[in-house]
């Protein structure tokens, strides 16, 4: 065999070159995984756009999930932080409690003498929906002043 022929030549060294390139498993880094991921979409749809396995796309999203989670503190300063800082109800518990509490128009006591007021009042009510209460008449008199009975209702 004669090295004149630079054909051969050429084509044993782009042989060689592709040999010895290192293999690249995947397209993407994990910045790019990650901002996939954060996107919405799945492991299997970040593997198949990147060329690499599902397990592997996986694996690099727990390993980032677990590095962004906050150390875990001591009890004691667990428990001073939980006392400094309220606790951020879900929204899910906050529509629970609007849904435990009165609707509008609801009464919140029987009609009474209990004095004048001046009808149309408002008042916060924690029991109501909306947080306040208006005062409203009811039918009758009462004996010895002759004004009308009252009561609160959810506005």
């Amino acid at each position: 065999m004669t090295l004149h022929r630079p054909g051969l030549f050429v084509a044993a060294a782009l042989a060689l070159y592709a040999l010895a390139a290192p293999r690249a498993d995947a397209a993407c880094n994990d910045k790019k995984i990650m901002a996939m991921a954060k996107d919405g979409r799945s492991a299997k749809t970040i593997a198949k756009a990147c060329g690499m396995p599902a397990a592997k796309v996986r694996g690099v999203i727990e390993a980032q999930a677990e590095d962004d989670a906050p150390p875990a503190a001591a009890p004691a300063q667990a428990e001073r932080a939980q006392r400094t800082i309220p606790a951020q109800r879900p929204a899910k518990t906050q529509q629970a409690e609007a849904a435990d509490k009165l609707p509008s128009g609801s009464g919140l006591a029987l009609c009474d003498c209990q004095g004048s007021v001046p009808y149309g009042d408002k008042a916060p009510e924690l029991r109501c929906r909306s947080g306040t209460s208006i005062a409203t008449p009811c039918a009758g008199y009462c004996p010895p002043s002759g004004i009308a009975p009252w009561r609160r209702i959810c506005s």
